[in-house]
């Protein structure tokens, strides 16, 4: 493959040859005018390097027992794992001699800038400059010395989702590549969290000057507050004491008077503020509860620990089960590539989430995203929605006409939802489209050429829809170059912990109420449901406890009544979570015990035995 970067250095087009992110970057280094025969670059002097680390500080903290644990991940001394800043200057290195003296010839390193501008095409630049993970692997390097070198990134983000670093991982291009790029996404995320962690541990430190001050004026009696955190008096020494007017204080949040961030709200529950009805004591006990569960609301975990949560990606999709975890190595995998994808999955468990999950971390993630739900029309009008039509095609068509879903999505992704309720006459046409790479509207006589990823879905068989003559064998083959089979949420139980604060507080923040809080007790009942209806109903279920609460906690009397059952007595969780992800695994694998145990990280006969202490039916 050597040929394509050769050919293009020479003049020659080969766009439709190579991924589009590598070739944009190309035709960017050319812009740049990088040497593609660029041998040393000069190295930042130690004061500079120095400088730049400093300013670096937070960073380099965040990252630290990220970096170690990564590379040990890896388990091979021919890799290096690097922290590059935001204007792609290598801060941070770790790995054996053996590859790292190898890569100093080209300065990967301490101290040299890797930015688009300077080294051309590279992992560490080109992700800084998409703001998106991506593989660069031999000859997609622009400048030639780098040819040897396999190199897989992702970029650490700011809360606003800017890129304010990467994390690196470089080794040869002979050696085994996968699922490393879903490796530096999750030391990308690690790091994240970790900054989100020292930013929170911040804010709180500065919440709890406002609340000792608020405690202090509280306690003599200077000030009252009541259980939405508005202030409701204040006696004119404390209003002196604040350098305000009393008039300028009553009704406002306590926590803008007293300089919070982000304002100051005690949870609902909070009684009324009064030195008559408390002791001083009670009232800085009250508010260190009030402090900590402020935090716990802001996401604060503690100190963070490395853990193999490969989960933690930045996906829409929510849970840490090593179910979770399989999906998302593969839907990270198969991103990479430009084949059609088939999901398959009971209703309810994320179809959507999955396909948009792919287009993120796709090279067509800056293209549209564009869904269509092939149950939800009318079979007259599934064509014309997803091929358009021109003006005067038929009765009641649009003066103008009017694009398809398939135009709309061109240079991205199309999701096709429930497509084992597409007419057959409209698979006919979806085929060639399918083919050709190009779409006719309705009405029309000329084609369009488009590029566009299909990702198709159904939690139907598509399999037995084609033995019962209503599904395409041909159509079939063309969809399913790349299967998905999604997890129900009862086979992923572990997730529920998970979601159930996501969408407690996705309810919340909908009909304008504070966070609500949850009883443990609560857990038990939704964890020993089936959720037939899958994450779907579980969120329904959650949303209708949000909406008829009256007090500040979900408790087991919120629950519907058909949760109100008795409770079944848990398996021992480490079995149930055990048996989960072996039940999973073996049924990614068809039921086959080799390709399961090399899924699940374990030798055969260790998987023999778990299957029959767990009591596995195979």
């Amino acid at each position: 493959m050597d040929n394509h970067w050769e050919r293009f250095i020479n003049g020659e087009s080969v766009e439709s040859e190579v991924t589009p992110a590598i070739y944009r970057s190309w035709q960017r280094s050319i812009g740049y005018h990088v040497d593609p025969k660029l041998t040393k670059q000069e190295i930042l002097s130690a004061p500079l390097f120095n400088e730049r680390k400093d300013a670096q500080e937070p960073l380099i903290r965040a990252s630290a027992p990220v970096l170690p644990y990564i590379y040990n991940l890896l388990g091979n001394a021919e890799y290096t794992v690097l922290l590059g800043d935001k204007d792609g200057f290598i801060i941070e290195a770790m790995g054996d001699s053996p590859f790292m003296n190898k890569a100093q010839l080209v300065d990967l390193g301490p101290g040299a800038a890797w930015s688009e501008e300077i080294r051309g095409t590279n992992a560490i630049g080109t992700v800084l400059r998409n703001n998106a993970p991506l593989a660069v692997f031999s000859w997609e390097h622009f400048v030639r010395q780098n040819h040897f070198l396999a190199c897989w990134a992702a970029p650490i983000q700011d809360s606003q989702g800017f890129p304010i670093g990467v994390l690196d991982i470089s080794g040869n291009a002979n050696i085994p590549f996968q699922k490393i790029l879903t490796i530096a996404i999750m030391g990308a995320s690690m790091i994240e969290k970790n900054l989100q962690l020292f930013e929170l541990e911040g804010q709180l430190k500065f919440y709890q000057e406002g609340f000792k001050l608020a405690t202090s004026l509280v306690q003599q009696g200077f000030l009252a507050i009541n259980r939405d955190g508005i202030i409701t008096g204040i006696n004119p020494l404390g209003a002196a004491l604040l350098g305000r007017s009393q008039e300028n204080i009553v009704g406002q949040l306590a926590g803008d008077i007293f300089n919070s961030p982000k304002g100051w709200k005690l949870n609902a529950h909070s009684l009324d503020l009064h030195l008559k009805e408390r002791s001083g004591e009670e009232i800085s006990s009250h508010l260190t509860r009030v402090l900590n569960n402020e935090g716990q609301s802001l996401g604060a975990v503690g100190t963070l620990q490395v853990t193999n949560d490969i989960s933690s990606t930045n996906t829409l999709w929510i849970g840490h089960s090593m179910p979770t975890k399989l999906i998302l190595e593969r839907a990270s995998k198969v991103a990479a590539t430009h084949s059609s994808v088939l999901i398959h999955g009971e209703s309810g468990t994320g179809k959507e989430i999955i396909a948009q999950t792919i287009h993120q971390l796709s090279p067509r993630h800056e293209g549209p995203f564009v869904a269509l739900n092939c149950a939800s029309l009318p079979a007259s009008l599934v064509e014309s929605e997803l091929f358009g039509y021109v003006d005067g095609a038929f009765t009641g068509a649009r003066r103008g006409g009017k694009p398809g879903k398939f135009e709309l999505a061109n240079k991205g992704t199309i999701f096709l939802d429930e497509i084992g309720d597409m007419p057959l006459n409209v698979q006919v046409a979806l085929l060639r489209v399918l083919q050709e790479k190009e779409v006719s509207r309705i009405g029309d006589t000329k084609a369009l050429k488009i590029d566009v990823r299909v990702i198709a879905a159904s939690h139907k068989n598509l399999s037995d829809l084609v033995t019962a003559e209503r599904f395409r064998l041909d159509l079939l083959y063309r969809l399913k170059v790349v299967t998905l089979e999604l997890p129900p949420l009862r086979d992923r139980p572990e997730d529920i912990r998970d979601l159930v604060p996501y969408f407690i507080r996705k309810a919340c923040e909908s009909l304008g109420r504070p966070i609500l809080g949850i009883q443990e007790e609560v857990y038990t009942h939704l964890c020993s449901n089936p959720w037939p209806g899958n994450v779907r109903e579980l969120e329904n279920c959650i949303e209708s406890m949000v909406a008829l609460s009256e007090g500040s906690v979900l408790t087991v009397a919120d629950l519907p009544d058909e949760l109100h059952q008795a409770v079944a007595k848990p398996e021992p969780l480490l079995n149930q979570q055990n048996k989960h992800t072996i039940l999973y695994a073996l049924t990614q694998t068809k039921g086959k015990i080799a390709p399961a145990a090399k899924l699940l990280g374990i030798g055969r006969n260790t998987l023999y035995r778990k299957i029959k202490d767990l009591d596995i039916k195979l």
